[in-house]
């Protein structure tokens, strides 16, 4: 059910922004505010517990978007998850509505793997590689894991592509076993 009220917030927010540049910012916005709200426990705590007064936690959220720069859009959102006692789908909506601007836009989110940090002109390299392989835009979120030892690891969805050495050496030592 959570899934499907993220899901209804997010459509909605998004039919309230429709232009492709406010999707961008107000998926940017959305992702920063689940971070925060993710990180920070005082925060959840404060605004889950229903002994705090909800004009408290409205002025709270209200600096937060004044000191954010945020939208007003974002802005309203945050009041009615408020009002509705359903921040805590603040996460899940921000991934609905990162869903919905993708679609609109004809982009990909890949996050990338790598044992080392990507040079510029690779990532550039890498990101063509794969907006050809994938047919749209490809937003790259590269991430630096020294145990894939070398190659690198695309997850588009939820679909992975494993080309690192380490799983090459999982396969060849599962090929060994078997052989036995």
């Amino acid at each position: 059910m959570q899934n499907t009220l993220a899901a209804r917030y997010a459509r909605a927010l998004a039919d309230a922004v429709r232009e492709g540049d406010a999707l961008e910012k107000t998926a940017g916005e959305l992702e920063l505010l689940s971070r925060i709200y993710r990180e920070s426990k005082p925060l959840r705590d404060f605004l889950l517990n229903p002994a705090f007064p909800a004009r408290r936690k409205g002025e709270a959220l209200a600096e937060i978007v004044r000191g954010g720069g945020l939208s007003a859009p974002t802005g309203r959102l945050l009041q009615i998850l408020l009002e509705r006692r359903r921040t805590g789908l603040l996460p899940d909506i921000s991934v609905e509505f990162r869903r919905i601007e993708e679609k609109a836009l004809n982009r990909v989110s890949v996050e990338v793997t790598t044992a080392f940090p990507l040079d510029p002109a690779l990532r550039e390299k890498l990101a063509g590689s794969l907006e050809k392989f994938t047919g749209k835009t490809v937003r790259l979120d590269a991430r630096v894991d020294p145990s894939v030892l070398g190659g690198a690891r695309a997850r588009i969805g939820s679909v992975v592509y494993d080309g690192t050495v380490a799983a090459r050496l999982r396969k060849l030592k599962q090929q060994l076993i078997g052989e036995r």
